[in-house]
């Protein structure tokens, strides 16, 4: 009898001590602070920056990175002004020029604090505003299959040519921040009235307008169409993790569009300092080439470019001027092209 009281007081002693050393772990996993990062899906996914970028800011950060996807910078905004609040969103990644207006107007934002650093000139004033702070940045163009053609177009008003009659595959600039750069890279080079007539005469030429780059992207890469509007870093991303050497990107007269992709950190943050902490290790030359690396675009910090194989691919001279638009000027421009997609479906 008394063993097994014995046997009793030790098995019960032990319960004890696992429960309360489970009850401690837990109290240490909940003292750990979360970082909650809204990001676009290519950004965050497994095979974009966002998972090295995690790793190695958590090695020395003493907190966790949590990404919540939105597909686009557009469902970024809409899922920030619904529920970024109660889901405690920390960080925004993934807005561009189009989007700082209607982002400043929709929501309050943080000073950000930054430290000395060497940019490129071509996203320098980009710098200047006190709340959003670009993190990459790159330039647009068509691609095209190497082969099958012995001529490529050079300007804007060679796409209109009869033998690239529906081979364009185009992104829906309402719904894709691509073809919200091809629209107003049109604009911006031929003047408005010019540029409207444009986007009527080359709604003949267009295979389709896609919700998004990577629908575009595929139907170019399937070869329903002869070229697409992507980035000039494209064909290495192919060549890089396709091993295909097949595609290139094409040289225009005009000053070349540029997409700028900022950061900024909401005004109800939670975690607000280490927001502030993963937008500076985004900037550091480590985080500048996971990101240039794995998200195929072209660091803002100099340094990092030069010394990698997108320095082959340096970016052109005749770059478009960086200029944020207001809201009601994106809409307007939007509501035009609206009407005219829609006069050419009947």
């Amino acid at each position: 009898m008394k063993h097994f009281v014995l046997f009793v007081t030790v098995v019960f002693i032990g319960l004890s001590l696992a429960l309360l050393n489970r009850t401690n772990q837990g109290g240490d996993l909940a003292a750990v602070p979360i970082l909650r990062v809204f990001g676009y899906s290519t950004f965050t996914g497994r095979w974009g920056p966002g998972p090295l970028l995690k790793a190695s800011f958590e090695k020395n950060c003493k907190c966790k990175v949590e990404f919540i996807e939105g597909s686009d910078s557009g469902i970024l905004l809409q899922r920030l002004r619904i529920e970024g609040e109660s889901l405690g969103a920390d960080l925004v990644i993934g807005l561009d020029q189009f989007d700082l207006s209607k982002a400043m107007s929709e929501q309050k934002w943080r000073n950000l604090s930054l430290g000395k650093l060497d940019t490129y000139e071509a996203v320098r004033p980009a710098f200047s505003g006190a709340y959003f702070v670009p993190y990459d940045w790159g330039q647009l163009s068509f691609i095209a299959r190497k082969e099958g053609s012995s001529h490529f177009p050079s300007k804007l008003d060679e796409l209109l040519l009869p033998e690239y009659r529906k081979k364009l595959a185009l992104q829906d600039p309402r719904t894709s921040s691509t073809g919200k750069q091809f629209l107003f890279w049109v604009l911006d080079a031929k003047g408005e009235v010019q540029g409207f007539k444009y986007i009527e005469a080359l709604m003949e030429q267009a295979h389709s307008f896609s919700p998004s780059w990577s629908t575009a992207y595929g139907l170019f890469t399937s070869k329903q169409a002869a070229m697409t509007f992507s980035y000039v870093t494209t064909p290495l991303y192919q060549e890089i993790e396709e091993k295909k050497k097949e595609y290139l990107s094409l040289k225009f007269e005009e000053a070349m569009p540029v997409q700028i992709e900022f950061m900024g950190i909401p005004d109800f943050c939670r975690n607000c300092e280490l927001a502030s902490q993963f937008v500076n290790f985004l900037l550091s030359s480590e985080g500048q080439k996971i990101i240039m690396e794995k998200n195929y675009m072209f660091p803002v910090v100099k340094g990092i470019l030069e010394k990698s194989p997108f320095a082959a691919i340096l970016p052109a001279k005749n770059l478009q001027k960086f200029k944020v638009p207001p809201t009601s000027e994106v809409e307007r421009v939007l509501k035009r092209w609206t009407d005219i997609r829609r006069n050419t479906l009947n």
